[in-house]
């Protein structure tokens, strides 16, 4: 759900800023990796390193690689693969450009799945060689110009990175990456991370490749619009349950400011809205505000929507990405599956 001043109105539309707190918010991943390899030349050993481990005060990431204890403790899931993936490319000493899941980590790039266990590179391709334990080399090789350095290491660009994932990750995540990675801040201060230019040219230089057509698909059914990943699986389901496309971000003036809905179904004017839970907890978006404070003020905003659409209903994450569940729930705004225009999951 999106709410602005008045002064929105003549900005540029865009999705809102949910996706944007992270980038604007969150801390730079902690740099403070200490790899083995180091010690060992240094000092001869890393016996260091391991007692300092067993004692308590430094977490192990992986094999030769460690961190002060009250920084892993600090981090969250995605800062924690995070790290994983960066100690891993230093301990390399930058060798391959990390790829897939582990790129994307540490571009911010949302997915609906879990981060996986492993740490992915791109190598020459059939480069042969076997992956070390939680490394994963994919030997399909790779251009220049789709390698950047990104907190200190080598990661594949925003745009390969999108294109990878969707042949690997579940639909809703290929297109919440896609989304996040187009998303425009409606004030302008943030610029997206790549277009959907850069997205074809690159799928067209990396032809011929396995899922190449799922790519495209994700390619060409991504938007700058969407405003969080839960909106973008919503996105999906809606398609896969061949309903009606929505507006995205319809526009509301309510007394002396404007307001966006996350879907609007101008044939049935319903509204519907894709309620996640961090809306209501996350300390960025809260504001300074209280959880009640946020529900009471989104009561306001509705019943000010409602007075000027027939219909209007919300739900949950596991609604947004489950088929029948949100076809049940949108059949209260009368609207009613049809051919899907997505396929597969």
């Amino acid at each position: 759900m999106n709410d602005h001043g008045s002064s929105a109105v003549a900005a540029a539309p865009g999705a809102d800023t949910r996706w944007m707190s992270d980038r604007r918010e969150h801390p730079s991943f902690p740099p403070e990796v200490l790899l083995a390899a180091d010690y060992r030349r240094a000092l001869g050993a890393d016996l260091r390193l391991r007692r300092g481990a067993e004692r308590g005060y430094l977490h192990r990431i992986g094999w030769g690689q460690y961190c002060p204890a009250g920084v892993w403790a600090g981090l969250d899931r995605d800062q924690r693969y995070a790290l994983r993936v960066r100690a891993a490319a230093l301990a390399r000493r930058g060798a391959l450009p990390l790829s897939h899941q582990s790129a994307a980590v540490l571009w911010q790039l949302p997915l609906q799945a879990p981060w996986p266990d492993e740490v992915h590179f791109l190598g020459p391709r059939a480069a042969g060689g076997r992956s070390d334990p939680g490394i994963r080399k994919h030997t399909v090789g790779f251009d220049a110009r789709d390698v950047e350095l990104k907190d200190g290491v080598l990661v594949t660009s925003v745009a390969r990175t999108v294109i990878e994932l969707a042949t690997i990750v579940d639909l809703r995540s290929a297109v919440a990456a896609a989304d996040r990675a187009l998303a425009v801040d409606r004030t302008g201060r943030i610029p997206p991370l790549t277009n959907r230019a850069t997205l074809l040219e690159t799928w067209h230089r990396m032809l011929p490749f396995r899922g190449s057509v799922r790519a495209r698909t994700v390619i060409d059914f991504a938007t700058p619009l969407s405003g969080s990943p839960d909106e973008s699986g919503s996105r999906v389901t809606i398609a896969l349950a061949g309903l009606p496309e929505p507006e995205l971000q319809h526009p509301f003036v309510i007394e002396d400011r404007t307001v966006f809905s996350d879907f609007f179904w101008r044939g049935v004017r319903g509204v519907g809205e894709s309620d996640g839970r961090v809306k209501y907890f996350d300390p960025v978006l809260l504001a300074g505000r209280t959880p009640a404070e946020v529900v009471y003020e989104e009561k306001l905003r509705e019943d000010a929507i409602r007075l000027q659409v027939l219909g209007f209903v919300r739900w949950d994450h596991a609604t947004g990405m489950s088929v029948p569940r949100l076809s049940a729930r949108l059949a209260r705004l009368g609207l009613t599956p049809g051919r899907p225009r997505l396929a597969g999951r």
